[in-house]
């Protein structure tokens, strides 16, 4: 196996990772739709997290929402949230069968 085959299946799944972290931040946002207060968080972009050092957890920030907050200054809207959490499942559905593909063409050429 190559370093350019290593490298894609790494960054796959870096993505995975990333996108697992990100479902996860969603779903705390979601808990907390009724906390008075609670800002919507969010990760950090993929791509800054692949150009932080090797072995750092992801980032998790404040969302910028264009959605706007309730009156008890909750940040969380359960129609953005959703949308967000849709998006990310599709995403990891995505990385996790392009992972799985390029894993079998691998062993493919290695004869395994």
């Amino acid at each position: 196996m190559d370093n350019a085959s290593t490298s894609w299946l790494r960054t796959a799944s870096q993505k995975m990772s990333w996108l697992a972290e990100r479902q996860k931040v969603i779903s705390e946002n979601i808990a907390n739709a009724d906390t008075p207060s609670y800002t919507a968080r969010d990760v950090e972009d993929f791509g800054d997290f692949l150009t932080r050092p090797a072995g750092r957890s992801v980032e998790i920030r404040n969302a910028k929402s264009e959605w706007g907050t309730s009156f008890d200054g909750n940040g969380v809207v359960l129609e953005e949230q959703s949308i967000l959490a849709a998006e990310t499942s599709g995403q990891y559905r995505l990385a996790s069968r392009l992972y799985g593909k390029a894993h079998q063409m691998i062993a493919t050429v290695n004869g395994k």
